[in-house]
């Protein structure tokens, strides 16, 4: 007899408590931040790619172009909307544009001011006039666009999010979202933007953001819109 496959509800919590954990190691290893970073800033490292051409234009129009398709998601999402057609796109529509603006948008915002993290370049150890903090612990290090969370790698690891969407082919968005995330999570850290834990803390935190907004979304549409009339 086979066995019946897991929610999506149910894969996607397994998948935030995994990214939970694993965000967890270098808060309780603050060294792994230090080490991880030694690596990039180091003189000559083994493989260095600040130089390589994608690292650069994903450092210089990641937040750019997540932030132009959020906004034309929520514009398309409102023509929709009054035109009451159309309610499976108009869903897709609001999650997408919401989601980015919120998870890697607003709240990785608010993280950064409130934590006032430095970023690795402005560290005593890698040359710079800072204090290290470690991830989870509040700074008075840095005064604007900090370090922790990082949003160009929550850009990244948002496309795991579309599982929620797309529940038939969650196994792609989950592979496409860690993927990209992974990228540019190295570009980040290759050129001293960011620690390894602004990296991943940049997944749970861009999960539980996108599942709120797909709760509050599903609830609106089945509860809080009467039906289109034919």
């Amino acid at each position: 007899m086979s066995k019946t496959p897991p929610s999506s509800r149910t894969v996607f919590l397994l998948l935030l408590g995994s990214s939970l954990a694993v965000a967890m190691l270098p808060v309780l290893w603050p060294q792994l931040d230090i080490a991880a970073a030694a690596y990039f800033l180091q003189p000559t490292p083994p493989i260095n790619p600040a130089q390589w051409k994608w690292v650069e234009l994903v450092n210089e129009y990641v937040p750019d172009l997540f932030r132009t398709l959020a906004l034309l998601c929520i514009a398309a999402w409102i023509i929709i909307s009054l035109l009451r057609r159309w309610r499976r796109a108009g869903i897709a529509l609001a999650f997408v544009g919401i989601s980015l603006l919120l998870g890697p948008g607003f709240v990785t915002w608010a993280v950064k001011e409130h934590t006032l993290r430095a970023r690795p370049f402005d560290v005593v150890e890698f040359g710079g006039e800072r204090q290290f903090t470690p991830a989870l612990v509040q700074a008075d290090q840095c005064s604007d666009n900090c370090a922790f969370v990082s949003g160009h790698v929550a850009c990244g690891f948002f496309f795991a999010s579309l599982m929620l969407l797309d529940p038939r082919r969650r196994g792609r968005w989950i592979a496409t979202g860690l993927l990209l995330g992974a990228l540019v999570s190295v570009a980040r850290m290759s050129v001293g933007a960011h620690w390894l834990s602004d990296a991943l803390w940049a997944l749970p935190i861009t999960l539980a953001t996108s599942g709120c907004v797909w709760v509050v979304l599903t609830f609106f549409y089945k509860y809080g819109q009467r039906p289109t009339q034919a």
